[in-house]
């Protein structure tokens, strides 16, 4: 199946008496079931799903946990027409625990996640994350649920160097980020970055991360490279390359990169 530019909101809501709800919408017209361009579950920490595992058919494994799916159609405004279809997923009786949702893109495209939880005591938080998925790499968002506690606990989004690296080639094949040189350089500088927080390097790591965001800042903005020079394909490919940036492309780029800085405990230098 064909990269597409396709949006797929995903809402996530936890509601007391604790059940978690998860609608998710389909731009660009297709006869292909929403179902087919994503899947999602949510994991306990003993590894018990419930929702559609990468195989197989949809599982309740989550003691006191029953999920199901529904599609309708969202007409189109003042039209009446049909529009994009949705797929709705409920789990009811969710329990306390710490648990991952894991998100499975079927084919390469962009994705906004929007998350509602509200506990017992009525506290409320409502997150959004935007991001890019490719196939056969799972999204991982991870939360504790302590349905009494005075306030829910925030949703993390798990980030890696080599999940930013799928997240740039995704970003160029849905046409959000480019050219396909440009895209090679900071594929190759993350690729650096990954090898040198490997071994340990963790300053030269968050340098290069830091380099990464300025590329894209630089190609939002149209401005001359500051890093032009640093690597010898950059001469090569400067009278050839065409760089650009879309801004949700270039706000999910950068968050990532930052928490990634983070958490090598490393200040890049200015």
């Amino acid at each position: 199946m064909k990269p597409a530019n396709l949006l797929i909101a995903i809402c996530c809501i936890l509601i007391a008496p604790t059940r978690v709800f998860a609608r998710i919408y389909i731009t660009a017209g297709t006869d292909v079931s929403t179902r087919s361009y994503v899947q999602f579950y949510v994991e306990d920490d003993l590894g018990r799903r419930t929702g559609q595992p990468p195989t197989g058919p949809e599982v309740a494994e989550i003691p006191g946990t029953a999920g199901h799916y529904g599609t309708e159609s969202i007409f189109k405004e003042g039209t009446g027409e049909s529009g994009p279809e949705s797929v709705e997923f409920h789990i009811s009786s969710f329990p306390a625990g710490h648990f991952k949702l894991v998100l499975l893109p079927q084919i390469t495209t962009s994705y906004w996640l929007l998350v509602s939880i509200v506990n017992d005591n009525n506290a409320s938080l409502h997150q959004k994350f935007f991001g890019y998925g490719t196939v056969a790499s799972p999204l991982i968002f991870e939360f504790e649920h302590h349905p009494a506690n005075a306030s829910p606990t925030p949703i993390a989004k798990d980030v890696s160097i080599g999940g930013l690296r799928q997240s740039v080639i995704a970003a160029l094949q849905v046409g959000q980020l480019g050219d396909s040189a440009f895209t090679a350089r900071l594929d190759k500088m993350l690729a650096k970055a990954q090898s040198e927080a490997d071994s340990g390097k963790n300053k030269q790591a968050a340098d290069r991360l830091d380099q990464f965001v300025h590329r894209l800042e630089s190609a939002f903005k149209k401005e001359p490279d500051p890093n032009d020079g640093d690597d010898p394909d950059d001469k090569k490919n400067a009278s050839t390359m065409k760089r650009f940036v879309v801004k949700t492309a270039l706000d999910s780029l950068s968050a990532d990169a930052r928490i990634l800085i983070g958490g090598l405990g490393e200040q890049p230098k200015k």
